[in-house]
């Protein structure tokens, strides 16, 4: 599926806290703060992990839950919107894996090092943060 416009809004500002949460074969939880979700090609995530909980639960499980808020309103006029993925692909190595770590390099300098895995994720479905049926 197409995300929004209102979604790519969300995906685009700096101004954001993402928190993925996966799942082991077992149901087991997990959910981490991230900070390198991209928007790819309209319907894609783009995320790079190091070697972590998340990163063995999407080994283990391809669904995930991205919960994007948005910085400055709290309670019931948080703004953002959640996005149910799917993994598609998960590279070691390569030009796209090379190219999106070098990327984020940029932004945060030695730190990026600590990344091993870049997954690509199908969304499947957006909702807001806060649903009464508006949509996102």
């Amino acid at each position: 599926m197409l995300v929004s416009e209102t979604v790519k809004k969300i995906l685009e500002s700096p101004d954001r806290t993402n928190v993925l949460a996966t799942a082991n074969a077992k149901g087991k939880v997990n959910a981490a703060t991230f900070g390198s979700p991209m928007l790819v090609d309209g319907n894609k995530i783009r995320m790079m992990l190091g070697d972590n909980r998340t990163y063995d639960n999407l080994c283990q499980n391809p669904s995930a839950a991205l919960f994007i808020s948005m910085h400055g309103k709290t309670g019931m006029q948080m703004e953002g919107c959640r996005l149910y993925l799917k993994v598609l692909d998960m590279e070691d190595e390569g030009p796209e894996f090379d190219g999106v770590k070098s990327e984020i390099k940029k932004r945060i300098g030695d730190a990026a090092e600590m990344l091993k895995h870049l997954i690509k994720f199908e969304v499947t479905e957006t909702r807001p943060i806060v649903d009464f049926g508006q949509g996102v």
